[in-house]
């Protein structure tokens, strides 16, 4: 039975506890969610984390693939011959990254665990154990980081990967890492074009395949469409803009591409959409007052989506004219009361200064947008 998983921002609320205390991390989770992301991320941060004295020191990331160690050679080293007090000996000679690991503060990146031999992993249990392999020990402030797809989280046995036995097991914290689609779209917001992040944002259920997979059968995951969304920019930095539509329609290119990298159902789903994006709703146009026609159509899921796109949008953090608040302050009147609140708890935290505005601006003549809240307020009141 699968334990419960956390979010990547619930991961970052947790994890400076355990990097605190010097202690390995494991992270079980499916392929393509973005872990090893979220360990090069932790780097920006690692340094104040854990106080020291350069709280802006980025931490490098010394990344190896445990799978692709061969024997325990590839951990420990390789033997050295050298005079000593007690005659010839030997000794390991460390492996460069290992080296730079004991000399300099670093997060020890291993990847794929549990799909590495046996050999390998009984090397690993003794630096996660004692922090040395071979009489070489790791620098006080470097860290140990790894990913698995393995573990309580893979319910279907999906991956044909090692357990670890009890005592491997022991020497890690563990965590399932269940990114939800805010995530991603946090992270999305400036790396993705805006038709990407629009369309996923309005259509969540295709960010990622859930369920059985078909052997050989393409399905989207959030690395399969940041592979997709790299393409549509290059091509673009290219002079090839994938997304310009003649006579309201696409050519066949853009569907093939993401045929290969998020699958069949989703790449339909997609042109579809950039093909129908002038009926769509943007959060510029809400901030002009556009579209009034197609916004009085809305319904509880397109009013949901226009406020995740408010809550996410560069322009209201950066802030907003007399014209735009009015705008905005229309919009959030003009949609059910309990979508009203919701939209205004996440601007809150979006931007004060956006709020501030908000509170004095008239939506209708004789009710300013801080009254029509205080009576959403009242009214839940009383049905309390």
């Amino acid at each position: 039975m699968a334990t419960q998983g956390i979010s990547f921002s619930q991961f970052a609320q947790v994890a400076p506890h355990i990097l605190r205390t010097r202690k390995p991390i494991m992270g079980h989770g499916a392929h393509g969610i973005g872990k090893s992301a979220i360990v090069y991320q932790l780097a920006d941060k690692l340094a104040s984390i854990l106080g020291l004295e350069d709280p802006k020191y980025v931490y490098p990331v010394i990344e190896r693939r445990a799978s692709q160690m061969a024997d325990t050679g590839d951990v420990i080293g390789v033997p050295e011959p050298k005079d000593s007090d007690y005659g010839r000996i030997t000794s390991f000679a460390p492996m460069g990254w290992f080296a730079r690991a004991c000399n300099e503060p670093c997060i020890m990146f291993f990847d794929e665990v549990d799909r590495a031999n046996n050999d390998v992993r009984q090397s690993l249990m003794e630096l996660t154990d004692s922090r040395k392999i071979a009489g070489h020990t790791l620098h006080p402030d470097t860290v140990i980081v790894a990913m698995v797809n393995g573990g309580s989280h893979d319910e279907n046995n999906a991956y044909q990967v090692s357990e670890l036995d009890p005592a491997e097991h022991d020497r890690w914290w563990h965590v399932n890492l269940e990114p939800t689609v805010s995530d991603w779209l946090d992270w999305g917001q400036g790396r993705l074009t805006d038709m990407v992040w629009n369309f996923i944002n309005d259509n969540k259920e295709h960010l990622e395949h859930k369920g059985e997979i078909d052997p050989n059968k393409v399905y989207p995951s959030r690395r399969s469409w940041h592979h997709f969304d790299k393409c549509i920019q290059d091509s673009d930095q290219a002079g090839v803009n994938l997304l310009e539509c003649e006579d309201g329609k696409l050519p066949m290119t853009l569907y093939f591409i993401g045929e290969g990298f998020i699958g069949q159902e989703a790449s339909i789903a997609f042109k579809d959409y950039v093909e129908k994006y002038e009926t769509q709703v943007s959060v510029k146009d809400v901030l002009a007052g556009k579209k009034q026609n197609l916004i009085k159509k809305f319904q509880v899921n397109d009013s949901n989506a226009m406020i995740d796109k408010l809550a996410a949008s560069e322009e209201l953090k950066n802030g907003l004219s007399t014209e735009q608040i009015t705008h905005l302050a229309k919009f959030i009147y003009s949609i059910q009361a309990e979508l009203a609140m919701k939209a205004w708890e996440k601007l809150t935290n979006v931007s004060p200064e956006v709020v501030k505005q908000l509170w004095s601006t008239d939506v209708t003549k004789n009710l300013n947008f801080g009254g029509y809240i205080a009576q959403i307020v009242g009214d839940t009141s009383d049905d309390s």
